[in-house]
């Protein structure tokens, strides 16, 4: 799934440390690094404030004994995200929301045809993904040096919903305004509360999107212009 972030959501990003506000980029690929926001006490204080940090688009859980093995989900089906042993513990203590302009999916006919759709917020407003993230540290990188911890995070995905339907069958659980603050926070009794919050806040979300198909440049990662996400001549 790829993704676009242009301009995507100023009532999650505005004024956040770690935002820059002239990023753009209209096709990000697994791997790269993404902006998610996260809640962290600060190092001076200790109150926890909200942020903006960059993290590695595919889940590597602080387990793994190398940054480089695989598989690195970009994704986290929620049917299973309680209780993988990849997702388990990001999922009870580590929360961050993937801010995105829009997102690409493929759609594929009965002719075996594929034809790149945007889908985005109602009006062209970006979307709010619910994410997980986790931090894998480099043994080989010496503690406070840049690179020793490594942050990672995936996008938890769930059937689609509405008019997501038609193009493919799964789509990122989506987060309005008013889910923010209890998401990032994380303070759910047990593993079915974060569900039936996921469940409830995708549901309010379902009726708000906008999809329409592009151009098959999209395909190629090293296209990454405003033009991606013009709509297909018709």
């Amino acid at each position: 799934m790829a993704r676009t972030l242009s301009g995507a959501l100023p009532d999650l990003l505005e004024n956040l440390e770690g935002w820059n506000p002239d990023f753009e980029n209209y096709n990000i690929p697994p791997t790269a690094q993404v902006p998610v926001v996260v809640e962290q006490p600060d190092a001076t204080t200790g109150v926890v404030q909200r942020i903006v940090d960059w993290a590695h688009w595919g889940f590597v859980p602080a387990w793994k004994k190398s940054f480089a093995e695989r598989p690195q989900p970009v994704n986290a089906r929620i049917e299973g995200v309680a209780t993988n042993g990849m997702f388990r513990e990001a999922f009870r203590h580590r929360h961050c929301i993937v801010p995105a302009s829009g997102y690409f999916e493929w759609s594929v006919n009965a002719a075996g045809e594929k034809q790149p759709y945007y889908i985005r917020g109602s009006g062209g407003r970006g979307l709010a993904m619910a994410g997980l993230f986790e931090d894998w540290i480099d043994p080989a990188v010496p503690e406070g040096e840049p690179g020793h911890v490594r942050r990672t995070t995936t996008i938890i995905t769930r059937s689609a919903l509405e008019s997501i339907i038609p193009i493919h069958d799964r789509m990122p659980v989506l987060l309005g305004p008013e889910t923010y603050d209890a998401w990032l926070t994380g303070d759910f009794a047990s593993a079915a509360e974060s569900l039936n919050f996921l469940e409830t806040a995708a549901q309010a979300t379902a009726q708000t999107f906008e999809a329409y198909a592009v151009g098959a440049a999209v395909g190629n990662v090293r296209n990454h212009g405003a033009q991606l996400i013009e709509p297909l001549a018709t």
